[in-house]
């Protein structure tokens, strides 16, 4: 048996039903690139059977942080383990570790048979024992009848399914998937999600998902890791990073967010008051994020997503403003408002209300519930 077969168990026909995930460990990992530092003292737990992306945009580090848990990096700084085992010079073959990349990396010459065993007999696992796991990871994922197929011959989702396949069937503890579905079109993209998402739920294996298109990290994460600028911006459910973002930056990124400018007028222990566009609105002191503190005259940014927002009648507490444009999205509709202060909003309107007279221009109200705002301190007047 080859030296990098560590990672398969006694019994090895149970191959795909033996394994759960294993915890990941990283502590204090750089990367440096010359002057530049592409990951910045990350500390990261990904617990034993997590399904956790990385997002962030381009150059935001996520994906050298994946390929240092890879192997293919070497860190400049810091530690990574697996299940307890000290990773962090370990060659990339001798990790047990499953990889999926976002253009399939298969074998041309190869059919996808022979794809999907290569893993098992770079670790020596005999013929014999190779085809019903290999019918077994096809048959995870809905390709059972195409191990006889070359890869030309199969769609971009199929081959990416063969991918999966293929990182899965010597059954991992740990699976690294680096943008696999950025090459798809929507639908397929959002098809594979769910199937992913499935796999993940039936197998217990940990996998790390790098990504930059919040809805797909939104969909299918157990936890995020928001990255900016080589770090870990903020850590977190989906739900919480959705409605309690702890910068702008992470306000911005996750969903759409509209952003108002405010000044605080007034405060006490539990509330803060804070004029926007003619308006006061009497805000939670919990709903304050980020570090820095509020005082009266400081100006703030309220944040408040597109779905809190609901056209109105004059009335207090409305904010006055001009429709430009309606755009209709199916399950919704958005209206782009420009506030009377200048300001552009989104207000997302469910389709159920279609009925509503709602102009598509014109001058409106724009309702704002101040339970689902944030507010970032902004620069002190």
């Amino acid at each position: 048996m080859a030296d990098n077969d560590a990672n398969i168990p006694n019994g090895r026909t149970t191959l795909l039903s033996a394994r759960k995930g294993e915890a990941i460990k990283i502590h204090g990992i750089s990367k440096r690139f010359g002057s530049i530092m592409g990951v910045d003292s990350v500390d990261l737990h990904v617990e034993a059977g997590e399904f956790l992306s990385l997002l962030g945009p381009s150059g935001s580090g996520k994906s050298t942080l994946l390929m240092m848990i890879a192997g293919f990096e070497t860190p400049s700084a810091g530690s990574i383990s697996l299940g307890g085992r000290d990773l962090t010079r370990v060659q990339p073959n001798k990790r047990g570790i499953g990889m999926v990349f976002q253009r399939y990396a298969l074998f041309p010459h190869m059919s996808v048979a022979q794809n999907v065993a290569f893993p098992l007999k770079m670790r020596g696992v005999s013929k014999a024992e190779i085809g019903p796991l290999v019918d077994q990871a096809l048959s995870r994922v809905r390709l059972q009848d195409y191990g006889g197929r070359m890869p030309a011959q199969l769609s971009g989702g199929q081959q990416q399914r063969v991918a999966v396949a293929r990182a899965l069937v010597f059954r991992p503890p740990v699976l690294l998937m680096d943008e696999p579905l950025g090459a798809l079109d929507k639908k397929l993209r959002e098809e594979l999600q769910i199937e992913i998402k499935t796999l993940h739920a039936s197998l217990g294996v940990t996998i790390i998902y790098v990504t930059h298109d919040q809805e797909e990290a939104l969909t299918m994460s157990d936890r995020i890791a928001v990255m900016d600028k080589g770090r870990i911006q903020q850590l977190g459910s989906p739900v919480s990073l959705y409605h309690r973002p702890n910068s702008s930056f992470v306000a911005d990124f996750i969903g759409k967010m509209n952003f108002l400018s405010g000044v605080v007028v007034g405060l006490d222990d539990l509330r803060i008051k804070v004029a926007v566009s003619g308006q006061t609105f009497d805000i939670a002191r919990s709903q304050i994020s980020g570090r820095e503190e509020v005082a009266v005259g400081r100006s703030v940014q309220v944040a408040v997503r597109p779905e809190s927002l609901s056209p109105a009648q004059e009335a207090e507490g409305a904010i006055a403003g001009e429709i430009e444009t309606s755009v209709f999205l199916g399950s919704y509709r958005t209206l782009i408002v420009r506030t009377e202060d200048g300001t552009q909003v989104q207000v997302q309107i469910p389709s159920s209300q279609r009925d509503c007279d709602i102009p598509s221009r014109g001058r409106t109200f724009v309702q704002l519930d101040p339970s689902a705002v944030c507010v970032f301190a902004g620069k002190a007047d």
